[in-house]
């Protein structure tokens, strides 16, 4: 089916038109997740990538204390929609939370952190929030990491969220920063001769800063702080480090983000001066995700 990216008139992100049909995605999905070493993830790491995977999730535990600071750690919820192989739910199940993940299939946690099943609910991911909702869960962090832009009725995803957060909770977000003003420029010069970040039918949605955050708004969450990442794409500029165009530098790319992001991470004196620089980032529109954090209205 052909299809084109529109944008949508309200908040200005783009949209793919028309949509798969929910029949479609569930057997895409369930098909593609966690199958072998080619899908999303992978059945191990390394050292450095692990420091790394809980690098960038202490950063964003560095913003959620100070918005639930009021809050101790033992009567915290959090709900991980999307939770993948779980990094997320282990680190935080180790500070002591109450955790609760939910995804289509479990061959990543029961791959990487299979003492974490009891704490995960296998299925369609909406009809998992509607049981939760009718169970009347509530939680103080409702977790989306790359997740939003695979839905094809993202309000209706912030919605339901809202519906499972506690008064004044806190939702973070993650998703790509695509179809940026910077991809734009390495199209337009040729430092890339494709639009990469184009992924359908795995990626309906692509979202800026601003666009997140008025979708956000509109659908009963308040902005407190939106943060950017390494701007891994800055590699593509050097002809000699543009996986794109170059596929067997992909590696050595990513293994540089992941040494400078567990160097910032080990160097900077201050958390609050690392989050600032990221929150910069975001600013310009800079950095490979944006990172979200709202509050319940």
């Amino acid at each position: 089916m052909s299809h084109q990216f529109v944008k949508n008139k309200l908040h200005g992100y783009l949209e793919v038109e028309p949509k798969p049909c929910v029949e479609e995605l569930r057997q895409y999905y369930e098909n593609k997740y966690y199958q072998n070493e080619n899908a999303s993830y992978s059945h191990t790491y390394s050292d450095e990538e692990k420091k790394y995977f809980n690098t960038k999730i202490g950063q964003k535990d560095f913003v959620l204390s100070e918005l639930l600071k009021s809050i101790s750690a033992k009567d915290l919820k959090l709900l991980d929609i999307g939770c993948g192989e779980g990094f997320t739910l282990e680190y935080f199940y180790k500070k002591g939370w109450n955790v609760r993940g939910i995804d289509f299939s479990d061959f990543g946690i029961q791959s990487i952190h299979p003492h974490l099943a009891e704490f995960f609910i296998k299925g369609n991911i909406w009809e998992t929030i509607e049981c939760l909702l009718s169970e009347k869960k509530k939680y103080n962090v409702v977790w989306l990491d790359n997740v939003l832009e695979h839905v094809a009725d993202p309000a209706s995803l912030l919605s339901k969220a809202a519906d499972l957060t506690e008064h004044g909770g806190i939702l973070i977000i993650e998703v790509p920063n695509d179809y940026s003003a910077f991809q734009s420029a390495l199209f337009e010069t040729g430092k890339v001769n494709r639009k990469y970040w184009e992924a359908y039918p795995d990626h309906l949605a692509y979202f800026s800063r601003e666009s997140l955050i008025s979708l956000c708004e509109s659908n009963k969450w308040k902005m407190e702080k939106v943060i950017g990442d390494f701007p891994i794409e800055w590699f593509l500029m050097n002809d000699h480090s543009n996986y794109s165009k170059d596929k067997s530098v992909g590696k050595q790319a990513h293994a540089s983000r992941i040494f400078l992001e567990n160097f910032l991470e080990e160097s900077t004196k201050k958390k609050s001066d690392l989050i600032d620089f990221y929150e910069s980032m975001s600013k310009i529109g800079q950095g490979r995700q944006i990172i979200g954090f709202f509050r319940k209205q």
